[in-house]
């Protein structure tokens, strides 16, 4: 299978129903069965990261504490603490990663010449050992200080709590740098564009015990998942310490800047794991993109993790929540009011973990 083919692709058709095409084979049942199914435990953190390469370390450490749940075994003393600290600095490095080359590119516009982004304490995150992290965590708020904010972290977070887009709009106005100025280039077309959306928040055990037995009783429920019956929205902008409602595509990108902001001043994001039936296990984990999910169930015999294999696996990953053919999205574009370019500012402010392809062609149905 061709690297395309196994990445899969996703289609936005402005003005037809449906509105979006998401197919994305690794999340589908089939082939992530075949690339799970029957492995040792021990090798199958790995391997996930080795297939969803753009968020790597949050997939090995999301697929090892589903498995520790499966197996019926804690986290040794220290280690969700440690996992909680990487990943939160590997969210801000992603954010970092975005504002700076991605979203501009998706939008239109050119990279924010990121050259200032080598410099940044989390830049060379995958190298940095254990130890090294607390430094790095301690260095980020002046870092964002002087080569983004233009003012400190905590000054800039609560102009934005007050205020959330009004301030966006002042601190771009106010502030030159590279990230600023493709963001005003962009300013019209995301403040234009707006839709509803149920915000995906599965805060109890209730909750995410709820999801998993969707998971366990449909095999398609990763390639189009719902929440409480319906389809839902995960990113920045719905972790409950964000200001809610939050509904444009310009609030959308000032929340993945507050949520950068939020971690470099301590914020931890939400992870967790939970046993469920027998040999079956759940874990979570907030990522730049919004929550991600594992689910496992073992084969069924001995419950070490040197000889226990895997019967069945499925990933939830934000890009299936908010680019659901029947979303908040879809629905938006399926009116068919929005200009080309709002669709794409509208797009990549969700930041699909694939590229995106917009048909402009009027539809005959």
């Amino acid at each position: 299978m061709t690297l395309e083919a196994l990445t899969g692709r996703l289609c936005l058709y402005p003005g037809r129903r449906p509105a979006i095409a998401c197919e994305r084979p690794i999340v589908g049942a089939d082939l992530l069965g075949r690339l799970t199914r029957d492995r040792p435990v021990a090798r199958v953190p790995d391997l996930l990261a080795s297939v969803f390469t753009l968020c790597a370390d949050a997939q090995r450490s999301t697929a090892r504490r589903a498995l520790q749940a499966a197996l019926g075994q804690a986290a040794a003393p220290g280690e969700h603490a440690a996992d909680a600290r990487r990943q939160a600095l590997h969210v801000a490095r992603e954010h970092l990663q975005r504002l700076a080359l991605d979203l501009p590119v998706r939008m239109g516009a050119a990279p924010a010449q990121a050259g200032w982004l080598s410099g940044a304490p989390v830049a060379a995150l995958d190298r940095l050992p254990d130890e090294g992290l607390p430094g790095a965590a301690s260095a980020l708020p002046a870092w964002l200080h002087s080569d983004l904010l233009g003012l400190p972290a905590a000054a800039w977070l609560e102009a934005w709590q007050r205020d959330a887009g009004e301030w966006l709009s002042r601190w771009c106005g106010q502030h030159e740098h590279p990230v600023t100025r493709w963001l005003r280039a962009v300013k019209s077309e995301a403040q234009a564009v707006g839709w509803n959306c149920r915000v995906l928040d599965p805060a109890d055990p209730h909750e995410v015990g709820m999801i998993a037995a969707a998971v366990e009783a449909d095999a398609g429920f990763a390639s189009a998942p719902v929440w409480q019956g319906a389809p839902a929205e995960t990113g920045p902008w719905t972790r409950s310490a964000c200001i809610d409602p939050v509904f444009s595509a310009w609030d959308r990108l000032g929340a993945r800047i507050a949520d950068l902001v939020r971690i470099a001043l301590g914020h931890r994001l939400s992870q967790g794991a939970l046993p469920l039936t027998e040999g079956v296990g759940l874990a979570w984990t907030e990522m730049s993109r919004g929550l991600l999910m594992h689910w496992v169930q073992l084969e069924p015999g001995e419950r070490l993790a040197e000889t226990a294999r895997v019967a069945r696996y499925q990933v939830l990953a934000p890009t299936e929540w908010n680019f659901h053919p029947e979303g908040a999205l879809a629905k938006w574009l399926g009116a068919g009011a929005a200009s080309a370019a709002q669709v794409r500012v509208a797009a990549a402010a969700l930041d699909p973990c694939i590229e995106f392809s917009l048909d402009e062609a009027p539809s005959h149905a």
